[in-house]
């Protein structure tokens, strides 16, 4: 045999079937499966291949195919799909913070594979074009090429690998190809649809970064000098978050109506924070002046002047602060680590340099911070190219998110509705504001959280039917349903109708 043997047409000799699609895991004998193998002897163009092989012993997946390798000498990737029955359909993940890591059993809907596979998809992870760790960007510092392919190049490569492996295996191209990603993912997500119309039939993205130069950049600066001294001492106790959390969700958890132990309006939360100051030197359940300070200057959001830079972080975040914003002072929290890195570049100035964000005045640093946005910011409101490829677009965004703000996501929506129109913006998108969900599901939400991405765009692709909702829900370890709860697309809110506000179908959709 040679190295451009086709997979498929070994499987059909061998089993007799005429078509792979419509086989079943228990139909392929093992003289079948070593067609997975024989993919790693394939010679495609732009990608060369370092492994492949039948995976037949996870209890939480169904049988599939590994192929690992690397695509035009920098981006690794992972590329799983079913070794029996194959719905046709093909998804490409996104990668989180800087990438530079491969994940393949990242578990859950954000960067992942395994959730697609189970459901009969076909699905690729990469690195992203480079190799590091996620908050890390000295990998960039002199190379212009690897930076290009992580702004959102490498998704068009990627998925024509994916392509050609498929149809080798196959012998057939995928039906649908998708894309769905959070945080960096989400802003690949708007990438794609922005830049690369008509490469995905349908785009989830989530906790969009899309507006990197902005949250990492103007708020990232903001967002250090707010939580570290000029020594890179952190400012704030991190263990004192519990109590702003008790204070915050005090005064505003009621503000949609509800008392659920979740602020649903952040937008309408204005925390009055004095009464928290503390009195003695010694006391604990407080705060010093300076944490105050650096705690509202947070929720303000960077400004200059009276006029607002950039959202501040959202009251009802806090019992996350800890992960993302508020670190210690031998380990910064990721938010911290990630700032520091995307200014590191900016300015760059590599890890191995002395970097103090109190060295810079925001002021002055307006243009140089935005430097890199014509190459990695996605914040493009004109959708009508993805529009008239007929793609769909979703987006979700927590409302209790710390590290990417939500309330830039809200002002994309504005602004996509000033350039397309209300109606032709619903006709293909929709974006949905998650109450009580932080980061990408990185941490268990306070409120009924979960869903499928990936499943609301096959579902609106096959059905042809928008969404009017979303249904998300919240389980114990046993798979027993806790919550649920209406999500509701913008700019409607869900207000709760019934008596029973643990169930989604007590809350209605309606303009605010």
């Amino acid at each position: 045999m040679t190295k451009q043997i086709k997979v498929l047409s070994l499987v059909l000799m061998l089993t007799g079937c005429s078509s792979p699609a419509l086989m079943q895991d228990d139909d392929l004998p093992p003289e079948a499966r070593t067609g997975c193998r024989l993919l790693a002897g394939l010679s495609l163009e732009n990608a060369k291949l370092t492994a492949a092989d039948l995976i037949t012993d996870r209890p939480d997946l169904p049988d599939f195919c590994q192929v690992d390798g690397i695509i035009a000498t920098r981006i690794g990737f992972t590329l799983r799909f079913p070794a029996g029955s194959w719905n046709r359909k093909f998804m490409v993940a996104g990668c989180g913070g800087f990438c530079g890591i491969l994940l393949p059993e990242k578990p859950g809907h954000s960067n992942s594979i395994n959730e697609a596979l189970k459901l009969g998809f076909a699905a690729i992870t990469t690195d992203g074009g480079h190799q590091a760790p996620s908050w890390d960007t000295d990998w960039a510092m002199k190379d212009t090429a690897s930076l290009k392919l992580f702004a959102g190049a490498w998704m068009p490569l990627a998925v024509a690998t994916g392509k050609q492996l498929l149809q080798q295996f196959y012998d057939v191209e995928p039906h649908r190809t998708y894309f769905s990603g959070c945080s960096n993912g989400g802003r690949l997500a708007m990438m794609a649809a922005q830049r690369y119309p008509t490469l995905f039939d349908a785009i989830a993205g989530g906790g969009s970064i899309f507006d990197l130069s902005g949250n990492a950049g103007i708020h990232g600066l903001w967002l250090l000098q707010s939580t570290r001294d000029r020594n890179g001492r952190a400012v704030i106790d991190q263990n004192k978050m519990p109590l702003l959390q008790s204070a915050v969700n005090s005064q505003c958890d009621q503000l949609d109506g509800v008392s659920d132990g979740v602020i649903s309006r952040p937008e309408s939360c204005q925390p009055r924070l004095d009464d928290l100051q503390c009195t003695s030197d010694e006391a604990i359940d407080c705060f010093t002046a300076t944490e105050l300070v650096s705690i509202k200057r947070l929720y303000q959001g960077a400004s200059l002047g009276g006029v607002q830079l950039y959202p501040g972080i959202p009251p009802g975040s806090e019992s996350l602060w800890s992960r993302w914003v508020v670190g210690t002072d031998d380990d910064p929290a990721w938010g911290e680590r990630a700032a520091t890195g995307n200014l590191r570049l900016i300015y760059g100035i590599p890890a191995s340099q002395p970097f103090n964000a109190h060295d810079y005045d925001l002021a002055q640093e307006l243009k140089n911070v935005r430097r890199l946005a014509p190459m990695l910011d996605a914040t493009n409101p004109d959708l009508s190219g993805f529009a008239k490829a007929g793609g769909k677009f979703f987006h979700y965004h927590g409302l209790a998110d710390p590290l990417i703000l939500p309330g830039r996501t809200q002002q994309y929506y504005e602004e996509a509705v000033t350039a397309l129109g209300k109606k032709r913006l619903d006709e293909f998108a929709r974006f949905i504001m998650v109450p009580g969900h932080g980061h990408c599901w990185e941490k268990p939400g306070q409120v009924a959280d979960e869903f499928n991405p990936l499943q609301i765009i096959d579902q609106w692709v096959e059905s042809g039917q928008a969404p009017d909702h979303v249904t998300a829900v919240k389980k114990d370890t046993s798979g027993r349903l806790i919550l649920s709860r209406k999500l509701c697309p913008l700019p409607k809110v869900a207000q709760l109708k019934g008596k029973d506000d643990s169930r989604a179908e007590s809350y209605e959709c309606v303009n605010p």
